[in-house]
């Protein structure tokens, strides 16, 4: 027998799975996998960032990250430069194309939530709202006791 919060782990799993996957596949998009959806969302909400840090943010290797950015780079959404901090490192930014392209995928998939809370009744928006602070509490590292924050 399961406890209750395991059941209600296996049972919150794929729902939240299956619904910002269909709320990824409703809006119209370049084809940028999770990954690079994450650093350009890192790079327009927190700013530049050493690719160092990007990898580590990302928890990839150091060559996965910059082949992340060279396809940032050529989709014409990010840029990169010698850090004047440290010559040595890389600083990636983001561009104002993928500041554009960031706010209109964002504005899309808003709009795609908005048009399927519509359809609901009073009732379901209300617990949906209801139940915001607690699933936001999903994304608190409790033993850092930060947010696992992310638009991706």
């Amino acid at each position: 027998m399961t406890s209750p919060i395991a059941d209600l782990a296996h049972r919150l799993r794929p729902l939240v799975f299956r619904l910002y996957h269909q709320v990824r596949r409703q809006t119209p998009q370049l084809t940028l996998t999770l990954t690079q959806g994450s650093v350009l969302s890192e790079l327009v909400n927190g700013g530049p960032r050493r690719m160092s840090a990007l990898a580590e943010f990302e928890r990839v290797k150091l060559p996965s990250m910059t082949d992340v950015v060279s396809r940032l780079e050529r989709l014409g959404l990010a840029t990169r430069a010698p850090d004047p901090a440290d010559r040595r490192a890389v600083l990636v930014d983001v561009t104002d194309e993928g500041r554009r392209f960031y706010a209109e995928m964002v504005a899309a998939r808003e709009e795609f939530l908005r048009d399927r809370l519509i359809l609901m009744d009073d009732a379901d928006r209300a617990a949906i709202e209801a139940a915001l602070p607690a699933l936001a509490k999903l994304l608190v590292d409790t033993k850092k006791e930060e947010l696992i924050s992310d638009e991706r």
